[in-house]
């Protein structure tokens, strides 16, 4: 008589339970309210992805290295990102320009200089250009590879002092010239995107002088200022 007492106190209590929903072996009935999950439920304080993709920034400053048939020089530019592909820029460089032939092998035995046979003057130029830069491939290739063409145009300064004198001395005989002339050229990114980024180029000038153009060595005179130069960028934001 108690075990039946026992089990008829256990019953009532086990039906008089509320079921938990999604707990029990049946389902929800329509009344029930089922609390919403929100264990994973939260909001970012900032973007999850960067509003600029691979790192670009949107301006950047910086030198360049010049190497050309004529020697090497030197320049600074600036450019400004329009989109992730296209580019606007302005640089300035200073370079040396002369004939190819030109090799000190007269030795003057009054002022001890080596001395290039029929040399009448040192020449320099001064590009400044403006222009644009687009990205290329920017679809199949990663961050690491990053190829661009680019072209611009401006006018260069040709400056020209006697060679008969020193060479520092001989800047207080200088005379320049402008002339106007564009570039074209490719070039590539080298390294993932980072506070500096360094650029490979090629480019191709052509900076006509016109008339019967200026003379580093006598009867031999330079009519394009241009050729195909080899730079060497290294920028910071």
């Amino acid at each position: 008589m108690r075990l039946l007492l026992l089990a008829a106190v256990a019953a009532t209590t086990i039906l008089a339970q509320e079921p938990i929903p999604g707990r029990s072996g049946r389902d929800s009935t329509a009344g029930e309210v089922v609390p919403p999950d929100t264990v994973f439920v939260f909001s970012s304080p900032r973007p999850l992805i960067a509003a600029t993709p691979g790192g670009q920034r949107s301006t950047v400053w910086g030198l360049q290295i010049l190497f050309s048939q004529s020697g090497f020089g030197a320049g600074f530019f600036v450019s400004h990102a329009l989109t992730e592909q296209l580019a606007l820029f302005a640089d300035i460089g200073a370079s040396g320009a002369r004939n190819s032939s030109e090799i000190e092998t007269m030795y003057d035995p009054i002022t001890g200089r080596l001395l290039v046979p029929g040399k009448i003057n040192r020449l320099f130029i001064f590009p400044m250009t403006v222009g644009v830069q687009h990205r290329l491939f920017s679809e199949s290739l990663g961050e690491t590879m990053r190829p661009f063409a680019i072209g611009g145009f401006g006018p260069t300064l040709v400056v020209s002092t006697p060679y008969e004198y020193e060479f520092f001395q001989s800047w207080s005989y200088a005379r320049g010239y402008v002339r106007f002339g564009a570039f074209v050229g490719v070039g590539t990114f080298i390294g993932p995107p980072s506070r500096g980024e360094a650029a490979l180029q090629v480019r191709y000038y052509y900076i006509p002088f016109g008339g019967a153009g200026l003379e580093s060595i006598r009867g031999q005179p330079i009519k394009d200022f241009g050729g195909i130069f080899l730079t060497f960028a290294v920028g910071f934001n």
